[in-house]
């Protein structure tokens, strides 16, 4: 069945992709900072969005969630996180939906440290630098009910571009997802996003030096409850629950919660493994704004301030 050798593609994939190098600690390789998700949204649930993402981030988190963008089928994202040490981490999206042909997007995410101190051989300084970093998605997804009921396919298209100081770099990666409601009448979903598959950067550097991203399996299940009656369709509460496993056995899990008061406003809450999340959202139908907090746990005192903005049309 078509399905079945999508799955097995994706193993394949996941698991025959070769590296040249092994990163440890806290570096995931080329591109880091895409592992600190989008969406104020995501954030506030302690980045438990795999299985959820039905928004105009969907093309981060998994990019067959575009498909379930349903009434409101144009959307625009922008995500502004505040740094501290002359750092920004920066996001715009924008994501439409063609019920024949499926759900397109395009996202841009930024990450600048500015005012970095410049050491000669000696050791000793030698001006000011800086380094910024460039990640351009291209996602797609749709329904393939024909295939499965309830399933979702998707994948993202990633040009990368980063610069420290005088020297610059260009790459590529592809990223591959399944989202799944196994059963129609009961609200729930579950999530599969392979990441940064052949991901690698090609610096101009005399040694023509390329560095490559370590895969990332973010997997997940969403439970939605208490169904709204509104033509806004959506879901007073939500519980969701994700887990990354990166290459060389890395695991992270997540865990979050939403709750709708009213069709206006959310709060949240949520686990990620290093950091505790809370989150809060104001919707008047067309537009919302979201906020999360983050606060670091392996870094006391540590903490991080996120704002986004939605804007949904039919």
């Amino acid at each position: 069945m078509p399905w079945k050798i999508l799955l097995a593609g994706l193993i394949l994939m996941a698991g025959t992709h070769s590296q040249p190098c092994r990163a440890d600690g806290n570096n995931y390789g080329a591109a880091p900072y895409l592992q600190q998700g989008v969406g104020s949204r995501a954030a506030g649930m302690g980045d438990a969005f795999v299985a959820l993402a039905d928004d105009a981030t969907a093309g981060y988190w998994n990019p067959a969630g575009l498909s379930q963008m349903g009434l409101y089928r144009y959307q625009a994202g922008a995500q502004y996180a505040f740094l501290p040490n002359g750092m920004s981490h920066n996001y715009l999206s924008y994501a439409f939906l063609l019920p024949e042909t499926g759900a397109f997007a395009i996202s841009w995410i930024n990450f600048t440290v500015l005012d970095l101190e410049k050491r000669d051989a000696a050791g000793n300084p030698a001006g000011m630098f800086g380094s910024t970093e460039n990640t351009f998605i291209f996602s797609y997804g749709r329904r393939v009910y024909e295939w499965v009921r309830g399933l979702s396919v998707g994948a993202n298209l990633k040009v990368l571009q980063q610069g420290i100081d005088t020297y610059s770099a260009w790459g590529h990666g592809l990223d591959l997802a399944l989202l799944w409601q196994p059963v129609l009448s009961w609200e729930h979903t579950l999530g599969v996003n392979v990441q940064n598959l052949f991901q690698r950067v090609y610096w101009n550097t005399a040694y023509r030096s390329v560095d490559a991203s370590l895969i990332n399996v973010k997997a997940g299940a969403a439970l939605k409850f208490l169904p709204s009656e509104e033509e806004l369709y959506y879901n007073h509460l939500i519980i969701a629950l994700d887990f990354d496993v990166t290459e060389y056995s890395r695991f992270r899990a997540h865990a979050g919660a939403e709750y709708w008061f009213l069709r206006d406003v959310a709060a949240r809450a949520g686990f990620d493994g290093e950091a505790v999340t809370a989150g809060a959202s104001y919707r008047p139908r067309d537009w919302e704004l979201d906020y999360a907090f983050y606060y670091d746990l392996s870094e006391l005192g540590a903490h991080q301030h996120r704002l986004s903005l939605l804007l949904r049309f039919k």
